[in-house]
């Protein structure tokens, strides 16, 4: 039974690429809920004609309540610029800004080959040098876009020292969509727990 709707809006930010199943499952879940859920790939943004796809994107960013984002192997096709972001990442960036209640997950296929450059050696001339991650590039790679690396990193605020204080830096790793459906019913199927998370934030900005 679809839940009432609490008009609560949930942007759903991810590359499509292989994707489009799980996707529409997530809607369909967040759905049944009564959220208005935001997603491109399903067409429930509002779109400016007078704007690019980008900025229509981001303007349903800064007018949504809750952000749900996914990092995946794919970078995705909308890099406007050579060397320039994706859609998706300049998504997840606005989301970071706005400090609003955000809920991330990563491919586990993301999480372990970060794993495995981050304390990788090169030898040369009988020297180990540790590998800086910074400088390896697969962009464009059909099996692992290392720009979705640097993407978890930035989620999981790799770069903030002490470990101890980094905060909204929970990154759930899942295989199969059962893992995603778990972690957002998890955290979803109370909208009133939600509304509270959103209270809270918008305290914080004041």
């Amino acid at each position: 039974m679809i839940a009432k709707r609490n008009h609560i809006k949930v942007f759903v930010a991810s590359t499509v690429y292989n994707f489009e199943h799980v996707l529409r499952q997530v809607y369909e879940l967040l759905d049944s809920y009564g959220y208005d859920v935001c997603m491109s790939h399903m067409g429930t943004i509002l779109l400016d004609s007078s704007k690019s796809n980008l900025d229509n994107c981001i303007d349903a960013v800064n007018e949504c309540d809750v952000f749900v984002g996914f990092i995946r192997p794919d970078y995705g096709s909308g890099v406007l610029e050579i060397g320039g972001k994706s859609i998706t990442h300049f998504e997840f960036d606005t989301g970071y800004q706005r400090d609003i209640p955000r809920f991330i997950l990563a491919d586990y296929r993301v999480v372990f080959t970060r794993s495995l450059f981050k304390d990788s050696f090169v030898v040369e001339d009988s020297t180990a040098k540790r590998i800086n991650f910074d400088s390896i590039s697969f962009e464009n790679n059909n099996v692992m876009d290392t720009r979705c690396i640097r993407m978890y990193n930035e989620a999981i605020k790799d770069k903030e020292k002490p470990v101890s204080r980094r905060t909204g830096n929970w990154v759930q790793e899942y295989i199969s969509y059962d893992d995603i459906k778990m972690h957002l019913e998890s955290q979803f199927k109370y909208p009133e727990r939600i509304k509270k998370l959103i209270d809270n934030s918008k305290g914080k900005a004041k």
